[in-house]
């Protein structure tokens, strides 16, 4: 009897993608699914279309939440109730390949890891045009990379919390940080990386990651100032690593927090001015959340000099801001990663 999966899915909203993303998990060619469907209170037609597909498939079990919870304490209502072997995270308007959790559960099982991960396929649309690429270049064959104490660039691949298969004796007493309201994807990823002992990276594309333009735009703003408050968590779970460890995470979260800073946090309808004060006060919270950051030789002396300088020099923040005013930085960085890895294969949306 082949071991069962419990594919967990939070819904909120999701009508117009929802169908796809069902029936690419209905559709696998692995059969033994427990399908966790947990609504978070949609004001849409979400909740009949879970309904719709419950009566027509046994492995769906939907629970409907009364009231609006968040993705965090959704995707717990799934890790609380979950019966399978292993478990993966799915976003409801995301596509799985039909082989994806078979291809998956048979690299598990061969290399005899714990966790199973993949580049994702980054299907991204901007005025009817279509962009295929993968966030990093596709391995040539499937890497077995032990742990992290093993092989330090565990920490370096992937940072998505879907898509991967996670043994479920990875995930006892490991739940996503409900009090973070942004970036708890990146908290909970590594704290399954500090736990596990054996990650097979693989070289299939087998998820599609679906983003369109102005849905990118929408999600930007202040609210990404909740970076740091994840960052300063992350930096907890490698607290007793290694030192070799430490200064590489905190390199990887400098600098990640650097350009969410001038690319995400001052996007919004505010004026320069308020913006310059957003950023030097953002910036002016690194001495508390990374500590003695500006000794550690891991990070960049670009980023370092930049950090300080807008943090203490109002006319060059302002500057910055007003410059990059009506820059799209998200839409820039997919159509260079679109030209960088560009994905050649096949692609789906269905």
């Amino acid at each position: 009897m082949s071991k069962k999966v419990s594919v967990i899915v939070p819904v909120y909203n999701a009508e117009k993608y929802l169908p796809r993303s069902l029936n690419s998990i209905l559709n696998q060619n692995y059969k033994n699914l427990e399908i966790i469907l947990i609504d978070d209170c949609s004001t849409d037609d979400s909740v009949k279309i879970i309904k719709k597909y419950a009566l027509k498939d046994s492995r769906i079990r939907p629970v409907y939440s009364e009231i609006n919870n968040g993705v965090s304490k959704t995707r717990n209502i799934g890790l609380k109730t979950f019966s399978g072997d292993y478990v993966m995270f799915v976003d409801a308007d995301d596509v799985l390949t039909k082989d994806c959790i078979e291809i998956m559960v048979d690299r598990l099982e061969k290399y005899d890891g714990d966790v199973v991960d993949s580049y994702h396929l980054v299907m991204y649309e901007d005025k009817g045009k279509k962009y295929y690429f993968t966030e990093g270049k596709l391995p040539k064959e499937d890497l077995v990379m032990g742990s992290l104490e093993d092989n330090i660039e565990v920490l370096d691949k992937a940072t998505y919390i879907t898509g991967k298969l996670i043994k479920k004796e990875l995930l006892e007493d490991l739940y996503f940080d409900e009090d973070l309201k942004r970036y708890e994807d990146m908290l909970f990823e590594h704290e399954l990386k500090y736990r596990l002992k054996n990650m097979i990276f693989i070289k299939d594309v087998v998820y599609y990651y679906v983003q369109v333009s102005g849905s990118l735009i929408n999600s930007l703003g202040e609210k990404h100032a909740a970076y740091l408050d994840a960052a300063k968590k992350v930096q907890e779970v490698y607290k007793k690593s290694s030192k070799v460890i430490r200064d590489r995470i905190q390199r990887l979260l400098v600098t990640n927090a650097f350009f969410t800073g001038i690319t995400k946090v001052i996007k919004n309808d505010k004026s320069i001015v308020d913006n310059t004060k957003i950023l030097m006060e953002y910036f002016d919270r690194f001495d508390e959340v990374f500590k003695n950051w500006q000794d550690n030789p891991k990070i960049s002396r670009f980023v370092k000099k930049r950090i300080i300088m807008l943090r203490t020099n109002e006319k060059k923040a302002y500057k910055l801001v007003k410059k990059t005013r009506k820059k799209d930085f998200v839409k820039i960085y997919f159509k260079y990663m679109a030209f960088k890895n560009k994905y050649k294969g096949k692609s789906s949306e269905e």
